[in-house]
């Protein structure tokens, strides 16, 4: 199994890929742009009027090693393929917007990741606890999802992962509940699910110490250009750790010949990402 792969299973200890499996050597485009993703094609309607977007998904080009500096699943395989270009798209310069303190935080994560000494140092993931959102929507393991009237169900093959999200307009949980994959209400415009999701607990998004506090709102929107493609764009509002909002995108794809696979995960499992963040300078 190759370390990209063990980096998506992210502490999972069997992962089985379908005949639909991610693709190497896809190109660096992580999304087509804003325009044409709110301007979608029609798709099929349900009963109760939601778009059809049922079934399994993977993003274009996995992988939760850093949101900057994304490493394609190929770089396994040829070194000479470059890192792909920032997940993220707002603020323009492609970097997390950290206050000071904060920054020094995921700088000592990243460090405490690659050379750790104790068991917190190990990454949540690897740990086994669930990666909750946006993290989720940018690891290798597929997506499933199922609509039924007034809801949309999101399942991944890790974790046993899952989310239901309420399309009726129900209020949120007391903001002094907070929850592993935070509490989310969605609405429909168009092809766009947007959902706000809110009572997060503090969580990492990158093996490299990437964070947000608890205090955390997330704005998701995910939009069908087309029955095959998916944009997933999730604005991250936190003033307690970042100095402005601030906003990740990552391009998935159907898996229409993909089927899901339980997958396990047991915690203590060796970490595979030292041997990139060691030998690879630059891919901090």
């Amino acid at each position: 199994m190759s370390t990209t792969r063990l980096i998506g299973a992210a502490g999972i200890a069997v992962l089985v890929v379908g005949p639909g499996g991610p693709a190497f050597g896809q190109g660096p485009q992580e999304a087509g742009s804003r325009a044409s993703a709110s301007a979608p094609g029609p798709l099929e309607r349900l009963a109760d009027g939601q778009p059809n977007v049922q079934g399994v998904w993977n993003p274009v080009n996995a992988g939760s090693l850093s949101l900057t500096n994304p490493v394609p699943q190929a770089a396994d395989f040829d070194p000479t393929i470059k890192p792909l270009p920032s997940r993220i798209i707002d603020p323009p310069d492609g970097l997390v917007p950290y206050q000071p303190w904060a920054a020094a935080r995921q700088k000592l994560q990243g460090h405490d990741y690659a050379y750790p000494t104790k068991p917190e140092h190990i990454d949540t993931q690897h740990r086994c606890l669930l990666s909750g959102v946006p993290r989720l929507f940018t690891i290798v393991p597929s997506l499933k999802i199922i609509q039924s009237p007034g809801q949309i169900v999101f399942i991944w093959d890790s974790y046993h992962a899952y989310r239901v999200i309420p399309l009726d307009g129900r209020p949120h949980v007391a903001p002094n509940v907070k929850l592993w994959m935070g509490d989310g209400r969605g609405r429909w415009e168009g092809n766009t699910l947007i959902i706000d999701t809110t009572s997060v607990k503090g969580q990492r998004l990158t093996y490299i110490g990437d964070f947000y506090s608890e205090n955390a709102r997330i704005a998701e929107r995910l939009t069908w250009p087309s029955a095959n493609s998916m944009i997933y764009e999730a604005t991250i509002t936190d003033p307690t750790v970042f100095t402005r909002p601030w906003t990740m995108r990552v391009a998935q794809r159907r898996r229409p010949d993909e089927e899901m696979w339980e997958t396990a995960c047991y915690e203590g499992m060796a970490n595979p990402d030292q041997f990139l963040l060691k030998s690879a300078p630059g891919r901090q």
